[in-house]
């Protein structure tokens, strides 16, 4: 989202970033001003305990369930409510410092993520439009918010009683940074395709990343939210990649944060690590890039034109991997193909080397490279945006 407000700067306009306080440095990092709501909570234990900790132990999902939540068994319906609850929590956590912040400095628009449920209340409690910037379908949110029903879950509309608003099950309109191979289609509101641009926080370039390689280089990245999230849980995968690329000719790049350097120990002689090092700038020189699927790793390599093996724990990165791997940019795996110990080495170091071996990969990034880069750029969604706002129909809580 950091281009996107961003452009509203560049347009004249007033941006505030607000958030719970852990996201202050990373938002003040970016050159926006940060404005703190609300308490943090413990995002990694919630989501790795008692009911949700099925969300990163599940077996394949259908392809389409952004779209078909009818091909959902009852155990994907549970966990789907269980997460909607973990994203009421976090709503919990912040609304009434925003919707206090927001009376005081009076938006004429709220842009949130698509899963933050919060944007939808304070934008109601204060009568202006509300947008939604997501990562291609808005599947996840809308079962989120409703379960399986036509009616928001009781837990949605607490929100808005509790700040006086009438409920919104719909945004004024969506943002989706995607290319357009990789979208499900959106009903209902506008949606604005806006080409993704890469924003990968701050961190210092080395010089060798400016040399060209002797040899074909792969990138191997794992997100600082898995890491966050899973720790250890996810350390036995990551070492299988690496060893599976370094049996490569290849040269080897890990590009990771420092949790993971922690967790992940001594890598094997010969490749070369980047601690916080933007991606955006690593990817332009590889001729591949192995992840865990997270959208903006995705995106990212989207943008640079390489192809990608994306391996996905959880159902919602799974989408990214499944539309990718469609248009004929990458591959894709879900955990639980991977076997244990030598074999998963071995799976995967096929994987990689068909990446590398078939130009075909190579084409199919190019392409969408190349759709992605003919999208509007973040200053037109400004302008649909300003479109959606009258500064004088405020009518806080909708009363």
């Amino acid at each position: 989202m950091v281009p996107l407000e961003w452009a509203c700067r560049v347009a004249g306009h007033e941006v505030r970033v607000a958030s719970t306080p852990s996201l202050v440095d990373a938002i003040v990092g970016s050159g926006l001003p940060a404005v703190p709501v609300g308490k943090d909570i413990d995002l990694a234990g919630i989501s790795t305990a008692g009911r949700l900790k099925s969300w990163h132990e599940q077996e394949r999902w259908p392809d389409d369930w952004p779209v078909r939540p009818d091909r959902l068994d009852e155990g994907h319906h549970a966990l789907l409510e269980n997460i909607a609850g973990l994203q009421f929590t976090m709503a919990e956590a912040m609304i009434d410092d925003l919707v206090g912040y927001a009376r005081e400095w009076r938006p004429d628009l709220v842009v949130h993520d698509a899963v933050s449920f919060a944007g939808p209340v304070v934008a109601a409690a204060l009568g202006v439009p509300n947008v939604s910037h997501l990562w291609g379908s808005p599947g996840p949110q809308r079962i989120h918010l409703r379960g399986l029903g036509t009616e928001p879950l009781p837990g949605y509309q607490a929100l808005f009683e509790r700040v006086g608003a009438q409920v919104r099950a719909e945004p004024s309109a969506w943002v989706d940074p995607c290319p357009p191979g990789m979208r499900y289609p959106i009903d209902g509101a506008p949606c604005f395709g806006q080409r993704y641009i890469s924003y990968n926080g701050q961190g210092t370039i080395p010089d060798w990343l400016f040399d060209p390689p002797r040899r074909r280089r792969v990138c191997v990245t794992w997100g600082a939210s898995t890491s966050m999230m899973l720790g250890a849980q996810m350390v036995a995968l990551f070492r299988q990649v690496i060893d599976a690329v370094t049996g490569l000719d290849a040269e080897v790049v890990v590009a990771m944060n420092a949790t993971l350097r922690d967790l992940a120990g001594e890598l094997p002689g010969g490749t070369r690590t980047l601690i916080s090092v933007p991606l955006n700038a690593v990817l332009p020189s590889c001729d591949a890039v192995v992840h865990h699927g997270g959208a903006g790793t995705t995106l990212t390599a989207v943008a640079a034109g390489v192809p990608q093996l994306g391996i996905t724990r959880r159902p919602e990165p799974s989408i990214n991997g499944i539309r990718l791997a469609a248009t004929g940019a990458g591959r894709h795996l879900h955990n639980f193909e991977i076997p244990e110990g030598d074999a998963g080495v071995a799976l995967l170091r096929d994987e990689v080397a068909a990446l590398l071996g078939d130009p075909s990969y190579q084409d199919g990034a190019e392409r969408l490279r190349d759709a992605m880069a003919g999208q509007p750029t973040p200053m037109d969604t400004v302008r649909a945006l300003e479109n959606l706002v009258r500064p004088a129909e405020h009518t806080e809580g909708e009363r």
